[in-house]
């Protein structure tokens, strides 16, 4: 069996939403910025004494608002994994998440 990789990922059905997601943020990645960079430069700030800084700031506000949007949507998905699972509440959870770091004991 050979296993899928890049692009035919995104294609399989359980990942349509997260490749429309990802499309989307890419796209407004890629043209917010720079829109909101010459609406600054030609209309916003020309009247003050460096509209370039001004639009620069501009285009880097609509940047981080875009992060901060595809952030905020990746977190707000729903889990594949049923809540009972995922809290454990049956033995100590070793079976499903390993302890690593502090919670890790010593067998030494």
């Amino acid at each position: 069996m050979s296993q899928k990789k890049g692009y035919a990922l995104l294609l399989q059905e359980q990942n349509r939403d997260v490749a429309r997601k990802l499309g989307s943020a890419t796209l407004a990645m890629f043209s917010l910025p720079i829109l909101a960079f010459y609406v600054g430069l030609h209309f916003l700030f020309t009247n003050k004494e460096d509209p370039l800084m001004w639009s620069g700031g501009l285009a880097v506000f609509f940047a981080n608002v875009v992060v901060v949007g595809y952030v905020v949507s990746a977190f707000s998905e729903e889990d594949d994994e049923p809540e009972e699972r995922v809290g454990g509440g049956q033995g100590d959870g070793d079976a499903a998440f390993p302890r690593v770091g502090a919670f890790k004991q010593r067998t030494d």
